[in-house]
C-alpha cells in the first residue's frame, strides 16, 4: 500500500469515530432534560407539601390595659366624694367652704354631665322640698318659705320646688278658707244629740294637716274594727266622702269595710246594723 493510501484510510476512520461520538451525545441530551425537570418537578412537589404541613399560628388577644384616670379626672372624683360625705352628714349649704352644694356644683362645673353630681344636686332638693311641706302642714309658712328658697339656691329649675310651691300654697289657701268661714258663720245652735254609732266630722276637715284628718277618723276606725258593722258616710263631696272610706277601710285589715256613701252635708259617718 502506498504512504497516500494508508494516509487516507486513517483520516476515514477518524471522522467515522468523530460521528458516532455526535450521535451518542445527541441522544443523552435529552434524557439529562427529562431527569432535571422531573427533579424540579420532585422539588416543588415536596415544597408544597411542606406548605400545607405548616400549622397555621393562633393568634392570641391580649388584654386591655386598665385605664389610668388622669389627673383632671381624680380632682373630679376627689369633688364628688367630699360631696357625698358632706350630704351623708347634711352639711347641705354649711358651712361655707364645706358642704355638699359646693363639692357637687365644683363637679359639674369640671364635667356637667356628671351623673353621681346631678345625684347629690336632687337629693339635696328633695330633702329642702320634704322639709317645707312638713313645716306648712304644722302651719308654719315661713319656716316652710325659707325651706324652698334654699332648694332653689341649689337648682332653680328643679320642677319638684315648683310642684312643692304649689301644694305649700294650695294647703296655706284651704287653711285660711276655712278660717274665714268659720269665722263668718252664724253662732250655730247646739249640736244635736248623736245616737250610738254615729261620729260628726268638723266640715272643714280635708283643709286639717294629714295627722289632724287621721286623728279625727281613728274613732271611727277603732270602733268598726271592733263592731265589724257597715258604716254610711253622709258628706255633700263624693270625692271626699269616698276618701273618708278609703282611710277607714285601710287601717282596718282584717276584713274590706263595707260602706254605703249618701250626698247629704250631715258631716257624719254611722255604723249601721248588719
Amino acid at each position: 500500500m502506498s504512504k497516500n493510501l494508508v494516509s487516507f484510510l486513517i483520516v476515514v476512520v477518524f471522522l467515522t469515530g468523530c460521528q458516532e461520538n455526535v450521535k451518542s451525545t445527541e441522544k443523552s441530551q435529552p434524557l439529562q432534560e427529562v431527569e432535571v425537570t422531573q427533579a424540579v418537578v420532585a422539588k416543588a412537589s415536596v415544597n408544597k407539601s411542606v406548605n400545607i404541613e405548616k400549622p397555621t399560628a393562633i393568634k392570641t388577644q391580649q388584654p386591655k390595659a386598665a385605664k389610668v384616670p388622669t389627673a383632671f379626672e381624680r380632682l373630679t372624683q376627689r369633688l364628688i366624694e367630699q360631696g357625698e360625705i358632706a350630704l351623708a352628714a347634711e352639711r347641705f349649704l354649711t358651712p361655707v367652704d364645706d358642704n355638699a352644694n359646693l363639692y357637687f356644683q365644683a363637679a359639674l362645673g369640671r364635667d356637667p354631665g356628671n351623673f353621681r353630681a346631678i345625684q347629690g344636686i336632687t337629693a339635696i332638693v328633695d330633702v329642702y322640698t320634704q322639709w317645707a311641706w312638713q313645716a306648712a302642714r304644722n302651719g308654719d309658712y315661713k319656716k316652710a318659705a325659707k325651706y324652698l328658697d334654699s332648694a332653689r339656691s341649689v337648682n332653680p329649675e328643679d320642677p319638684a320646688i315648683i310642684e312643692m310651691t304649689s301644694r305649700v300654697s294650695d294647703l296655706k289657701a284651704k287653711r285660711e278658707q276655712a278660717a274665714k268661714i268659720s269665722k263668718t258663720k252664724p253662732e250655730s245652735k247646739e249640736p244635736k244629740a248623736l245616737k250610738e254609732g254615729q261620729f260628726l266630722l268638723p266640715e272643714t276637715l280635708f283643709s286639717l294637716s294629714e295627722e289632724e284628718i287621721i286623728a279625727k277618723i281613728q274613732p271611727i276606725i277603732d270602733e268598726v274594727a271592733t263592731a265589724d258593722r257597715p258604716i254610711a258616710i253622709y258628706w255633700p263631696n263624693d270625692k271626699e266622702a269616698r276618701l273618708i272610706y278609703q282611710i277607714i277601710n285601710s287601717r282596718v285589715p282584717e276584713f274590706r269595710v263595707r260602706a254605703m256613701t249618701y250626698h247629704r252635708a250631715d258631716y257624719m259617718v254611722e255604723l249601721q246594723q248588719d
